[in-house]
Parts: structure tokens; C-alpha cells; sequence
């Protein structure tokens, strides 16, 4: 077993021999030497090889070196081992590599085109970048393990294959050789972990792998790894508490700096100022309401403004796009520095505007307010992305709460819930429920937004039967339907089950904020691409006649 590894010699090695297990990350001859950057899973170290033309040595082969361990003429500021290099008495070539797909740049994870990189998976982990944000997953994971131990959690594994039931996105279905049967892989172990309560676990933490078949983007990938929390007899407050704690002592413990108290937003006032409800407080420019004073003149029920103290002139095409995306009805851009028209004199005498020669005013007007408030909050996303607004440093954590019980379904023109159906309601809004104003129902339920990605959510649990089945009957699932998918869980209510809540986190999310990353892509050690597919393995893959016979399926055509 190796016992000496590239990153870790310096100048206390001077005039030892060493001998080293790697990579040949990069090679240059002069003269009669050849100078190799050597690298292992702890960094790189220069090598020197002297009268060696070896055609075998090529980039990314894999070697045993012997050497001394020598001081450098030149220090290269940019390797932790830059002092010192390794002269080169004996090498022994393990296995030659076949010229590489793309270069392994340990500066950056994108250069190369990304479905190239994870169809050569293996090659892009070798990549110092990537490997970092493993290993910081792995400390992540076990400094979370460590905390929830010392607070009397027990980490409980919950199953993999389960029930097909209701959870907000399409499950993946696994069949079996039982005709008509199938399993679901878990989109979360919402059920388990709440019958972990009904048996008197009282505090459940797991890092669970779930499931989910829904459309892909920077923050999704089909599989992905969830903290999940479940505490019996605890309350909203105790769920704040204990979260703010761990990730303070997580984040510390990595180097991070956070606020001990994470401040509060209620759900309504993050609609109207910021257009979503994950919301990234890192910048300002929030939507202003402008109907009562423009209503007349847009012709419209809802006007809405932001006023932006940059030029936007180059961006606009792409600004107009956005707002097209996200359902604008619509949309407005005015330079308030010459603006003559009524709109524009009016809204350059606000704060904003006056405090800067040139601004902008992107207005959206519509007669629907969501509408008018979402498209407007992707565009204050997207100014983001063009302008850099927000400081990387940060780390702006926010709990959303009181929020809606059921949103409106657009093509069914029905409320829904806006959650699974074990969210508690918030006992005042009850009354609601008997005039069907289901826009006045408000849920138990809170968000953890970080950086305008939702991070965490959560909610206070339904634990009496009554209520479960009022839920139940809200979604018009019928008491034999009720029975059939839900059995199994509605026993517990008549068998103690206590009050309890709980949260679940995504692992790749907040990695991908802590590692600046563009993608949970580059989290992931195997990820699938932007289409769900795995390059490296080409999965998903068809299967053989036999197999579809065997678990009797039909292919149709």
C-alpha cells in the first residue's frame, strides 16, 4: 500500500527518497530532461526525468516513481508542493494511456464540452476541481452525521422500493415478475419517516437517496440525495433552532461564515417583492407596485416595475424572452434618464431613479397578478446573471413561511394543494375551508432558501385522522382509493401516533452554492446530462425480449 502521496511533501522531505503512485497530469522536454506534473488524489508534484525518451510516458498514464526529493531552482507559486521536486532514479510504467478525449483542466470544470466529460467520466473525476467538490461532499456528509449523533438522532435506512402514492412529481416504476405489479422508487421518505414516529423513533435523521421523474435543470437531476429530518412533540420554532445550529456548526467546521439566526419572510411579501418564493436577498432591485397610479394608461389591472441602474440596451432581446417564458402578458422597458411620457416622469422621481443618473424601468402589466409578479422575478434572476449583482461570498439562508395551503390549477381553473397532503393546516384559516375560500388557507409548511434556490422544505404533520381524511377528501380521493394507496399509513392514526414534523434538504444544492458551481452536475460523481440520460454508461438502454417477457411488458410501437 503507498504511504507517500504528491501533496503532501515539502521542504521537510529535502534529500529523502520517496517513492510515489500517480497520474502524469502534464509533461514539457528541455534539453535532456523531462519535467513531469505527477499527481495523485492528494495534489501534483514536478518530477524530473533525465535522459528518458520514453514513448510509453504519455499524458494520464499511470506510474510507480522512485526518487530524492530536491529544492527547486524556481518556486511555482501556484502548487502547495512548489518548493521542491522529485529527481527520478527509477520508474515502472503500470499502465500507458491511449491519447485523452480532452485536456484535464484542474483550473476549471467546463473545458471541454460537458457530454464529452461525462461519457469519459472517470477521466473528468481526475480533474483537481471536481475531485475538491467530492471530497467536500464526503466532509459535508460526515460533519452532518456527526452533529445529528451528538443531538440523540438515530440515521434509519428506509426502503428503496415502495408504494406508488402522490408526492408532486412522476415516480419511476420498477416492475416485477408479478403480473400488473410494480414497485416506486421513493421521490422522499415522507411515509417511512412518519411511521418511524408512530414507532417511537422520536428523532430520525437519514441522508436518503430519492427519485424523481420531472424535467431536468441546473438544480435537478433524476436521483440525488436528500438530509432528512423527522422529531416527534417539536414545534416550527424547534425545527428553526435546530437547523440554524447544524448548519452553523457544518459550516464553520468548513470554513464558511453564516449568520447564527436566519431571518424570516412570510410567502406573500416574497411574491410581491421578488416575483418567486425562493428569493436571493443578495441584491436589491424589488418589484414595485405601480397600479393604482398606471392602470389607466396600460389598460390593465396589475402594473409592476423594476427600476435598474444599469444599461440594459444589449440585453434586451434576451430580457423580452424571459418575460415571453414566464407567462408576461405585457412588457415595458423605459430609459428614465429621457423619458417624456407620463409613466416615465412618474416613476423617475422614486428613490431608485433619483439616486442614479441612468436608469431603467422593465415594467410588466397584466390582469393577473401572479403572472405579473413571476415574470417579473425571473428578469430580476436574470439581471443577476448578466450583471453579477450578488456577492459569491454570501450566504443568505431565509425561511419562507405562512404559506398558501392550495394554489390554482391554470387548466383545471381548480385549487390544489401546494403541498404533500400530510401538511398540517394552520388552525385559524380552518374556517375557510366551509366557504371553499381555499385562497385563504394557510399551511404549516416553511422553505430554507439559499442564495435564491430553495434548499429545504418542511412542514408541521397532520397526526389526527379526521383532519387526514378531510385532506384526503379535499383531493377528491375516495375512501376506497384512500384505503388502497394509503392503508398501510392511515393505520398508525389509531394507534398513537404523536404530533411531529420534519424537514428534508438537498445535499447537491447546497454544494453546488458552497463550490460556486454551475450545475449539481459537477456534485454528482456520476451525473446524468441535461436530458436525464448517463453518458458514461448509456442508460437508460433497452432490454431484451426476454427480460420484457419475463416482467411481462409490452413495448408499444
Amino acid at each position: 500500500m503507498k504511504t507517500t502521496y504528491c501533496g503532501k511533501l515539502n521542504l521537510n522531505n529535502l534529500n529523502e527518497k520517496v517513492e510515489l503512485f500517480g497520474w502524469i497530469a502534464n509533461k514539457r522536454k528541455f534539453k535532456n530532461q523531462m519535467f513531469v506534473d505527477f499527481r495523485d488524489s492528494s495534489g501534483i508534484v514536478q518530477l524530473v526525468f533525465t535522459n528518458v525518451s520514453d514513448p510509453l510516458l504519455t499524458k494520464e498514464s499511470c506510474l510507480k516513481v522512485s526518487g530524492i526529493v530536491q529544492k527547486r531552482l524556481e518556486i511555482n507559486p501556484d502548487l502547495e508542493t512548489g518548493e521542491i521536486e522529485i529527481f527520478v532514479s527509477d520508474y515502472k510504467i503500470l499502465n500507458s494511456s491511449k491519447q485523452i478525449p480532452f485536456d484535464i483542466d484542474n483550473n476549471k470544470t467546463n473545458s471541454a464540452n460537458e457530454d464529452l466529460r461525462l461519457e469519459y467520466r472517470f477521466l473528468d473525476i481526475r480533474n483537481q476541481k471536481v475531485s475538491e467538490n467530492l471530497r467536500l461532499r464526503h466532509k459535508l456528509l460526515l460533519l452532518m452525521r456527526n452533529f445529528f449523533d451528538k443531538k440523540g438522532f438515530i440515521e434509519v435506512e428506509t426502503p428503496i422500493l415502495g408504494k406508488s402514492t402522490p408526492e408532486g412529481a412522476r415516480d419511476y416504476l420498477v416492475p416485477t415478475r408479478k403480473k400488473g405489479k410494480f414497485f416506486a422508487l421513493p421521490q422522499s421518505p415522507q411515509l417511512f419517516k412518519q411511521l418511524l414516529m408512530a414507532g417511537g423513533v422520536e428523532k430520525y435523521f437519514q441522508l436518503a437517496r430519492v427519485f424523481r421523474d420531472e424535467d431536468l435543470r441546473k438544480d435537478r437531476q433524476p436521483e440525488f440525495t436528500q438530509l432528512d429530518i423527522e422529531i416527534s412533540f417539536a414545534s416550527q420554532e424547534d425545527i428553526f433552532t435546530l437547523c440554524e445550529e447544524m448548519w452553523n456548526s457544518v459550516l464553520t467546521e468548513l470554513g464558511f461564515k453564516i449568520s447564527k439566526k436566519f431571518p424570516r419572510m412570510d410567502f406573500d411579501y416574497s411574491m410581491k417583492h421578488y416575483g418567486n418564493d425562493k428569493p436571493d436577498t443578495r441584491y436589491e432591485f424589488l418589484i414595485q407596485d405601480y397600479s393604482e397610479q398606471f392602470r389607466h394608461k396600460f389598460n390593465r389591472k396589475f402594473v409592476k416595475a423594476i427600476i435598474f441602474d444599469r444599461d440594459v440596451n444589449e440585453n434586451i432581446k434576451l430580457i423580452n424572452e424571459t418575460f415571453k417564458k414566464n407567462n408576461g402578458d405585457f412588457f415595458e422597458i423605459l430609459d428614465l434618464s429621457c423619458a417624456t411620457c407620463e409613466v416615465g416622469i412618474g416613476l423617475s422621481k422614486t428613490e431608485e431613479a433619483k439616486n442614479n443618473k441612468k436608469s431603467y424601468a422593465l415594467i410588466s402589466s397584466g390582469d393577473i397578478e401572479e403572472d405579473v409578479l413571476k415574470s417579473l422575478g425571473a428578469i430580476r434572476t436574470l439581471l443577476n446573471d448578466l450583471y453579477n449583482l450578488a456577492d459569491p461570498k454570501k450566504l443568505n439562508f431565509l425561511w419562507i413561511v405562512n404559506w398558501p395551503m392550495f394554489e390554482m390549477d391554470k387548466e383545471t381553473k381548480r385549487y390544489v394543494p401546494a403541498h404533500h397532503p400530510f401538511t398540517q393546516f394552520e388552525e385559524d384559516s380552518l374556517k375557510y375551508l366551509e366557504t371553499s375560500e381555499f385562497d385563504k388557507v394557510k399551511a404549516k409548511s416553511y422553505d430554507l432558501v439559499l442564495n435564491g434556490f430553495e434548499l429545504g422544505s418542511g412542514s408541521i404533520r397532520i397526526f389526527d385522522i379526521k383532519t387526514q381524511k378531510t385532506m384526503f377528501d379535499i383531493l377528491n380521493i375516495s375512501e376506497k382509493e384512500q384505503n388502497s394507496r394509503f392503508g398501510f399509513f392511515l393505520k398508525s392514526f389509531e394507534y398513537g401516533l404523536p404530533p411531529h414534523c420534519g424537514i428534508a434538504f438537498g445535499i447537491e444544492r447546497i454544494l453546488m452554492i458552497l463550490t460556486n458551481s454551475t450545475s449539481i452536475r459537477d456534485v454528482i460523481a456520476f451525473p446524468k446530462n441535461a436530458k436525464g440520460v448517463d453518458l458514461l454508461t448509456s442508460a437508460p438502454s433497452d432490454i431484451s425480449k426476454e427480460q420484457l417477457l419475463e416482467y411481462n411488458l409490452e413495448i408499444k410501437k
